[in-house]
């Protein structure tokens, strides 16, 4: 008997190590979630700025939604419809289709004909990879491999609170697309923050180009440039 209930609990043991150890581990794709009927509605504002013709705010409403899926080598592909109205009261118009992609490893977001690498799994606080690495952009940050060349995306604030347009979400991901910021020649700043289960709820992007001629040299009197912020207003469908 007592070499019985000896095995018994040694089996049990056993069996309670081996269901933590497959317990399955967030991957992080959970926040780029993507199915046919999804749609994610933002409110943007962008700032243009020109030597000619000074500063120029627009607000507006972007919309995404996803229409259709096809398959090929065994990757779902899905359609991305963009849709922008100025005012809540006007219809929709349609400014064009981009695509996305994710799977065990990336999630892929073609905008026009460019793809860029949004996400890489698992997401880990720090994680470094290059955005542009399926395309021939390039970009002015050091590869992993130790040569140039790349735009290297870093993933800050893994699982953190975000609030936007007075929504709050408990476990985001912000990921810093770029943070160059040189204060002679120009700003290069772009990140995108991700909700879990929701996707992409923030977007902001600030390029500025400053004169570099004369006596405005370090000054950052922007010659030329564009501010975008893009937070999310609604969505559904997931």
């Amino acid at each position: 008997m007592k070499l019985t209930k000896f095995i018994f609990i040694v089996l049990l043991l056993l069996s309670g190590c081996q269901s933590s150890d497959l317990r399955p581990r967030a991957s992080g794709a959970e926040y780029f979630p993507i199915k046919v009927g999804a749609y994610w509605t933002y409110d943007v504002l962008s700032t243009t700025i020109t030597q000619l013709g000074g500063q120029t705010t627009q607000s507006y409403e972007l919309k995404i939604q996803v229409t259709d899926s096809v398959i090929s080598s065994g990757t779902v592909s899905y359609m991305l419809q963009r849709f922008k109205r100025d005012t809540p009261s006007q219809a929709w118009t349609s400014i064009g289709t981009w695509s996305a992609r994710k799977d065990e490893f990336q999630a892929i977001i073609q905008e026009g004909n460019t793809p860029y690498v949004k996400l890489e799994f698992p997401l880990l606080e720090g994680k470094t990879w290059n955005g542009n690495l399926f395309n021939t952009l390039g970009g002015t940050d050091r590869c992993l491999d130790g040569t140039f060349n790349c735009d290297n995306y870093i993933v800050q604030d893994l699982n953190k609170q975000f609030e936007g347009n007075g929504v709050s979400f408990e476990n985001s991901a912000t990921i810093l697309e770029n943070n160059d910021n040189d204060p002679i020649v120009r700003q290069d700043v772009r990140k995108s923050v991700y909700a879990k289960s929701v996707g992409l709820v923030y977007k902001e992007i600030s390029i500025l180009e400053y004169c570099t001629v004369g006596n405005c040299i370090g000054q950052q009197i922007v010659e030329n440039g564009n501010i975008l912020k893009q937070t999310i207003k609604d969505y559904g469908g997931l």
